[in-house]
């Protein structure tokens, strides 16, 4: 088994090193990154150890040290990825807020369009029904996170009905949230259209959930993005240092 600390490396006649070390770092980034391009060219059905392997120049049993399993690197792939892009959106709204939440479900949908087959395949596997525990879990976590935080200021604040559990709450949202990507990457849902059907149907899905200043909230961010379009959403046109796949 590996630890979080050390992966022991055995290569050729090269000694161990620990996992903070710049080489095993550059290499674990080299794994997932090529995991990522072989999702999106390929799709997940395809993707081999031995193919991860001699794409990122490491043997094959480098790749079990590290991850144990296939489903392990896969999940980590995705988690990392979607990790480091949200952390990188540069924010102008207070953490815990309304605004916070829809600028990353917006800078998340703007990075997909230019990773569509990426998110196709993902998305299939997310809805599959003998998904692995590990990859699932790693693709809907981040969404809990997000969601939660703010669904959490809320019932602090008693802006939630009081027959709303927000666990539930929160994990109907981060559903009908990819199934709305999910129908984008299909095909169902143009390009041009995907932020302000994903956004205002989102907010009409929330609504009933929510009383006081909250739902006079959403209530007036709906009519103005009726009236608006996307011209009322908090749409950010960057993230630092953010790259694509």
């Amino acid at each position: 088994m590996v630890n979080k600390d050390t992966i022991d490396i055995k290569e050729s006649a090269e000694r161990p090193q620990t996992y903070s070390s710049p080489a095993i770092i550059e290499r674990r980034r080299r794994i997932l990154e090529e995991t990522r391009k072989v999702i999106a060219e390929q799709g997940i059905a395809a993707l081999s150890m031995n193919d991860i392997g001699q794409r990122a120049g490491v043997a094959k049993r480098t790749l079990y040290n590290a991850f144990q399993t296939r489903e392990r690197m896969i999940a980590s792939a995705i988690q990392e990825y979607f990790d480091e892009y949200v952390s990188q959106i540069d924010y102008a709204s207070e953490p815990g807020t309304l605004r916070y939440n829809l600028e990353r479900m917006i800078t998340v949908v703007q990075r997909n369009r230019k990773i569509r087959n990426y998110i196709k395949a993902i998305m299939a596997l997310y809805f599959s029904s003998d998904v692995d525990h590990d990859i699932w879990t790693a693709m809907h976590s981040p969404a809990v996170e997000h969601n939660r935080t703010w669904i959490a200021t809320l019932e602090k604040k008693k802006q939630l009905q009081p027959w709303i559990d927000v666990d539930a709450l929160v994990e109907d949202l981060v559903r009908f949230e990819y199934a709305t990507i999910n129908d984008w990457a299909q095909g169902r849902i143009p390009d041009g259209d995907i932020i302000v059907r994903l956004v205002g149907s989102y907010l009409s899905c929330v609504l009933g959930t929510l009383k006081g200043a909250a739902r006079k909230e959403v209530e007036a961010l709906i009519m103005d993005i009726a009236e608006r379009g996307m011209d009322a959403l908090p749409v950010r046109k960057r993230t630092k240092g953010a790259t694509d796949l």
